[in-house]
């Protein structure tokens, strides 16, 4: 069992590094990779500063070898898509994702908004920046992510739609109206061109009973139509998270028609069965 999408305490985790792979250990993952928060200039509180991207990489680099024989571990970084520095580090895999977009404040300058910052936050900004209109909303989120890929350089494509965050069981908008789907799908075929691969994200699942994984099953369903491929990933911010769901979230990809997943190797990512 292998998770990519792990966090610490170097940012929002609630374990340093090392304890998060006694956890995984004692959970049976025979690998795990860390994903930290690369740095983001505006963001710096839920980011890593330069300084300490340096420190986290060192002791990762560091725990590899000490656990070697016990764990396998891999390097990586979620890089944002506002990440403002280029990623010149030698890591295993990066994790494209998107916390942000860029509104018009009331001089007329851009300003940057976070879209999973409480439902209030979210309500507050889709009222004083879009009228009110959540589909104006998801559409600039998926506008701004068109080229993630390239932009972040990412291995994989994490929490693709993060803008539904509060909306459970459709509650504010409606995620099968033609507005937002046409600007998620849109996107997604977009991301696809560079990058094939999508995680299938238990995280909010774990931390707030969102009834979803990120995508939507409605999404992977299009995602699994244009040839895209899938990783599980627990967005862990703890121990007990990871691998949440991970034997439901198998069973749902393969309903879907999905056979295998992807797992990251020293050579490289390979297919596995599901």
């Amino acid at each position: 069992m292998q998770n990519l999408h792990t966090h610490t305490t170097y940012v929002d985790g609630k374990l340093s590094a090392e304890e998060m792979i006694h956890a995984a250990i004692e959970k049976g993952f025979d690998s795990l990779g860390f994903s930290e928060h690369a740095h983001v200039i505006f963001d710096e509180h839920y980011s890593l500063s330069p300084d300490k991207t340096a420190k986290y990489i060192n002791e990762i680099n560091t725990l590899k070898k000490e656990y070697a024989n016990d764990i396998e571990i891999f390097l990586g970084l979620e890089v944002d898509y506002f990440t403002a520095w280029p990623v010149k580090y030698d890591l295993d895999y990066a994790l494209g994702t998107a916390h942000h977009i860029i509104v018009k404040d009331e001089t007329g300058k851009d300003k940057f908004v976070t879209i999973d910052a409480g439902e209030q936050s979210q309500r507050q900004i889709v009222e004083t920046y879009f009228d009110g209109d959540y589909f104006s909303f998801t559409e600039a989120f998926f506008a701004t992510i068109t080229d993630i890929a390239k932009v972040t350089n990412a291995d994989i494509i994490g929490h693709f739609d993060l803008v539904t965050k509060y909306n459970y069981n459709n509650s504010i908008f409606d995620e099968n109206h033609p507005r937002y789907l046409n600007a998620a799908i849109g996107a997604m075929e977009e991301i696809l061109k560079t990058c094939k691969v999508f995680e299938i994200n238990t995280g909010t699942m774990y931390r707030f009973q969102k009834p979803e994984p990120y995508p939507s099953k409605r999404l992977i369903e299009e995602l699994f139509k244009r040839g895209g491929e899938v990783i599980l990933g627990s967005d862990s911010h703890d121990g007990n998270s990871l691998g949440h769901l991970f034997d439901e979230m198998s069973e749902l990809l393969k309903s879907i028609g999905y056979k295998y997943q992807k797992r990251l190797t020293k050579n490289g990512f390979i297919d596995v069965e599901l």
